[in-house]
């Protein structure tokens, strides 16, 4: 009996704590980290501010989480791309376009999970969240330039190029401040140029 009392209070536990973030992560897709503080989280999520305090230590912990989660999920829709039997400059061509497509789509929340001034700790986790991405675009580079499909001296660096593309290059449309307005059809205009680019950038031409 205590057996089953302690798996259904982990289980209302883990509910609070998914309810908390995920009321955090709508708070930042309305408007920004700045508007994700603890009072606010709590009062979507229907608890106390103190409840958040028993999962979270402060506001920067709940955001850290937040971010990580997110990444995550998008790491496992570029593996999932990488892992796939397209040719690989589809590959790559599909990982890029798919990753700025979802960001468009979100633009306030990609804009601050990627862009918005932060703390140090939340940097941090802004930096290796870079790193798995890069592993991922990684992944398909490898691919390529075994295949003699890509044609790139170092692997580290494309990579590098391939993910400041696809990440620095939305800074623009997604900057609340610019007020920018993508109609559907600029939106698939603009996805396609940057994956586009991404893949002229590493592929053999003819001569090389």
């Amino acid at each position: 009996m205590s057996y089953k009392r302690s798996s259904l209070m982990q289980e209302r536990m883990e509910q609070n704590r998914q309810t908390i973030l995920q009321s955090a992560r709508e708070l930042i897709a309305q408007g920004g980290f700045k508007d994700a503080q603890i009072q606010a989280i709590a009062e979507r999520a229907g608890v106390s501010s103190g409840l958040v305090y028993r999962y979270f230590d402060n506001k920067s912990q709940v955001l850290i989480e937040v971010l990580s989660d997110a990444i995550q999920y998008e790491i496992q829709i570029l593996n999932n791309i990488a892992a796939s039997d397209l040719p690989v400059a589809e590959k790559l061509h599909k990982a890029v376009s798919t990753f700025v497509k979802r960001a468009l789509n979100s633009p306030q929340l990609a804009y601050s999970l990627m862009f918005e001034p932060v703390d140090p700790s939340i940097e941090h986790e802004r930096f290796r969240s870079k790193q798995l991405i890069k592993q991922s675009i990684n992944e398909i580079l490898a691919e390529g330039k075994i295949n003699g499909e890509f044609g790139f001296e170092d692997l580290n660096t494309a990579a590098l190029c391939v993910v400041g593309a696809m990440t620095f290059v939305v800074i623009e449309p997604l900057n609340p401040s610019k007020n920018v307005r993508f109609d559907q059809a600029y939106k698939d205009y603009f996805v396609k140029q940057i994956a586009d680019f991404c893949v002229s950038g590493v592929c053999l031409k003819e001569g090389d």
